[in-house]
C-alpha cells in the first residue's frame, strides 16, 4: 500500500465521521432524554407499589426543575428518596399525584422531562394509576 492510498483512505475515514456525528449526537440525546423519562416512570410505579402494602398515601413531587422527591405519608408526608436528573435534564409536572392505598391516583398528573434543545417525554398518570410515557 503507498503512502498516497493510505492519505485517500484516511481522508474517506475522516469524512464519514464528520458526516456521521452530529446524527450520533442526537441519537445519544435523545436516548438519554428516553432514559431520564423511563427513571420518572419507575419512581412513580415505586411510589404506587409503596403506598399499596404500606396503607399510606405516596406521591411524587418536583421542587426545583432538576430534582423531585418521592414522599409518603405518616403523620406528616416524608421524604422517601430524592432523584437527581442527568446533567442538562430539567422536569416540570401540572400536579403532584398522590397514590392512595389501592393503588388509584388523584390528581391525575402529566410529568414533562426536557432536554436542553426543548425536546419532551411525557410521562402521564391517570386516575387508576396507569403510568405510561409520551
Amino acid at each position: 500500500m503507498s503512502l498516497t492510498e493510505t492519505c485517500l483512505g484516511l481522508a474517506i475515514a475522516a469524512s464519514v465521521m464528520v458526516i456521521a456525528t452530529p446524527s450520533l449526537l442526537r441519537a445519544r440525546e435523545e436516548y438519554v432524554l428516553r432514559s431520564a423519562a423511563h427513571d420518572v416512570a419507575t419512581k412513580v410505579y415505586a411510589a404506587k407499589f409503596a403506598a399499596i402494602p404500606r396503607i399510606r398515601d405516596c406521591r411524587r413531587r418536583v421542587t426545583r426543575p432538576v430534582p423531585y422527591v418521592v414522599e409518603c405519608q405518616g403523620r406528616v408526608w416524608g421524604p422517601g428518596d430524592t432523584v437527581a436528573l442527568p446533567r442538562g435534564i430539567t422536569i416540570t409536572a401540572n400536579a403532584r399525584p398522590e397514590f392512595h392505598r389501592r393503588g388509584n391516583v388523584a390528581p391525575a398528573a402529566t410529568i414533562s422531562v426536557w432536554d436542553k434543545a426543548g425536546h419532551a417525554v411525557r410521562v402521564v398518570v391517570n386516575l387508576n394509576g396507569r403510568v405510561r410515557i409520551q
